[in-house]
């Protein structure tokens, strides 16, 4: 049986994600503006030698604003592993990420994964529905309970970072083979099926800006995903009814992609109470950027 306000319930979870809370930022600018530093961390920031408040923002030391995007991301390196052995940086991944004013555009530098969020840059990742038809059930996994983010919290089948150098679609290759054992084959037929966004703070109060690529992948019957990077403890194929009744256990970002997988494959109608603002609050303000 269909859970009841299933809009009211998926918008309040939405609505989540995109809270900032009391948290105050500082406009992080490089070229344009390129992130959002909470007030509380610019201080520890503006404390390297990358990095100076001018007025009311964060900007390069003139020496490293003068260099190519080689030389930036070379000084930020060394600021941001300072930054880690004071342990503000925490979760180190050894993986870069451009900081950007947009998807695609050049990056003003690169930054380590882990350091990201506390600039506020904008994020992009990949998020894959893998489903079943016949009846619609999706595959859904539980992350490991030594994870250093939402450990023991349901995801999805496959969820990735976009990394420097890597297509939307090479990371759902990728994330596929590392997390769920998908051969790439299988992989490659994953849908893009949009994208979503959302803006705030995370569980440190600093800012989530993210985009996330969606994909459908349609797997066979007879497939069963394996745990491969040890990212993943387990997986279910859960029934929708099953999904719903258990929103509040999947991890916050998850829950647009899930909510918007459903909208478009025609779960959720305009008949139930709260669809129109469920809809358009699975970006950001209608701008994916």
């Amino acid at each position: 049986m269909r859970v009841s306000n299933v809009c009211l319930r998926l918008l309040e979870r939405v609505g989540a994600v995109n809270d900032v809370g009391s948290s105050s930022f500082v406009p992080l600018v490089v070229d344009g503006v390129v992130g959002a530093i909470a007030e509380r961390d610019a201080e520890a920031v503006c404390g390297t030698p990358a990095f100076r408040r001018v007025g009311g923002a964060v900007r390069l030391a003139e020496e490293l604003q003068a260099l190519d995007s080689t030389g930036r991301t070379a000084g930020v390196a060394e600021a941001t592993a300072a930054l880690r052995d004071a342990g503000i940086v925490r979760g180190w991944r050894d993986e870069l990420v451009p900081v950007a004013p947009a998807f695609g555009a050049e990056p003003a530098f690169l930054v380590e994964r882990a350091a990201y969020p506390l600039l506020g840059a904008k994020g992009y990742g990949v998020h894959v529905n893998g489903f079943v038809r016949d009846p619609l059930r999706l595959w859904v996994g539980r992350r490991s309970p030594t994870k250093q983010t939402w450990p023991g919290m349901l995801d999805h089948l496959v969820a990735g970072h976009v990394s420097h150098g890597l297509s939307p679609g090479e990371t759902v290759v990728k994330e596929a083979g590392e997390e769920a054992g998908v051969e790439p084959s299988l992989a490659r037929t994953a849908r893009p099926a949009g994208a979503v966004s959302y803006r705030g703070a995370d569980e440190e109060g600093r800012l989530k800006d993210d985009t996330l690529f969606v994909y459908d992948l349609e797997l066979p019957g007879n497939f069963v995903p394996t745990p491969v990077d040890g990212e993943v403890d387990s997986f279910s194929l859960w029934d929708i009814d099953t999904v719903l009744a258990n929103i509040e256990h999947f991890k916050p970002n998850v829950v647009l992609v899930i909510a918007d997988f459903l909208v478009r494959h025609g779960i959720l109608t305009p008949a139930e109470p709260g669809y129109l603002d469920l809809v358009k609050a699975l970006r950001c303000s209608g701008e994916c950027r």
